[in-house]
């Protein structure tokens, strides 16, 4: 039996260097040179899928020449980028009429997470998309819930717009838009007290610009936005677990912003919310696994590695599978 588990290990660990390969080329657009043999190819598919970074594997996997993949799995990967892409091509009309109906209501939204963090990856369309997620504040919360309830009249959403809710749904056929009157809860009240401070200061209309399909989005603060991608990741872990596309979300975004995060503000940020030790094992994995450059990565340091390792090893059997308990 214990032979047959450590077969088992093995493979295992084969097919997470062969996932972990070619997610790494897929974020930082490299050509990858790995040894996929044909019994391999289902288990990278299926741990891709279940990390919610199926497109960008995918996409690398067909890549590849001297791979026997069959026909049916070919299809398979091929029909999942381009349901991704498409997915994203549902998502913006709607965001663009949220946008837009908030702006004329001089509510002036910040676009959090994944749309706004898809810019940073060598082909966005290939970073799997969730929801779309809106800040407005606590101030013009009641406001923009009137005015986006107006603007959907056919989505499904809440009958009240109360003060209990993180964010306020609205249900498309094929999407959701999530509008946070927060963008993270806190607990205890000397942090949720401090969390606000930096919302008011940080999530803005004067944040960062970029443009997507001729609509001009608002992000957070560069710095603010790092440590807020990085606490969206953890607060998943606590909840539902973490999965890759959390971790290829914080790398990407560091290695963009490297220039002009402000370490300093950073570490106020981290040590406040009592959240050091946690950044930087999430430090240690990006710079070991993910190949993200240790000056790209602050506070980092070697000195985790075991419990590092360990948490990265929850991360890969897990992902965010496990049930949320209320």
């Amino acid at each position: 039996m214990s032979a047959f588990v450590s077969i088992i290990d093995r493979e295992m660990k084969n097919v997470h260097y062969l996932y972990l390969a070619l997610l790494r080329a897929a974020i930082w657009n490299m050509d990858v040179q790995v040894n996929v043999q044909p019994e391999d190819v289902r288990n990278i598919m299926n741990l891709a899928a279940f990390q919610g970074t199926g497109p960008l594997v995918f996409n690398q996997l067909l890549k590849l020449r001297d791979v026997d993949i069959t026909d049916a799995l070919r299809m398979q990967m091929k029909q999942q980028c381009v349901m991704s892409m498409m997915q994203q091509n549902t998502m913006m009309p709607i965001l663009n009429q949220a946008w837009n109906a908030l702006e004329r209501a001089d509510i002036h939204p910040v676009l959090l997470k994944g749309l706004a963090l898809a810019q940073y990856y060598p082909q966005p369309h290939l970073r799997q998309w969730g929801d779309i997620d809106l800040y407005v504040g606590q101030k013009q919360y009641h406001l923009a819930c009137k005015v986006l309830d107006a603007t959907f009249p056919e989505a499904d959403h809440p009958a009240e717009d109360d003060e209990d809710r993180k964010h306020y749904n609205y249900v498309f056929p094929n999407a959701l838009l999530e509008m946070h009157r927060i963008s993270m809860e806190f607990a205890h009240p000397k942090d949720r007290r401090y969390y606000e401070q930096l919302e008011e200061k940080y999530l803005t209309k004067d944040g960062p610009k970029f443009e997507l399909e001729g609509l001009t989005i608002t992000t957070p603060e560069e710095s603010f936005n790092v440590f807020f991608t990085f606490l969206h990741a953890w607060h998943h872990f606590i909840e539902t677990g973490m999965n890759m596309k959390q971790l290829c979300d914080v790398a990407v975004l560091l290695h963009a912003k490297r220039d002009v995060i402000d370490r300093e503000r950073l570490k106020e940020m981290l040590t406040k919310l009592h959240l050091m030790e946690v950044w930087q094992l999430i430090m240690y994995i990006l710079v070991q696994h993910i190949g993200v450059s240790e000056d790209e990565c602050p506070f980092y340091s070697e000195q985790c590695k075991e419990r590092a390792e360990l948490f990265f090893a929850h991360i890969l059997s897990e992902g965010s599978s496990r049930k949320h308990v209320h």
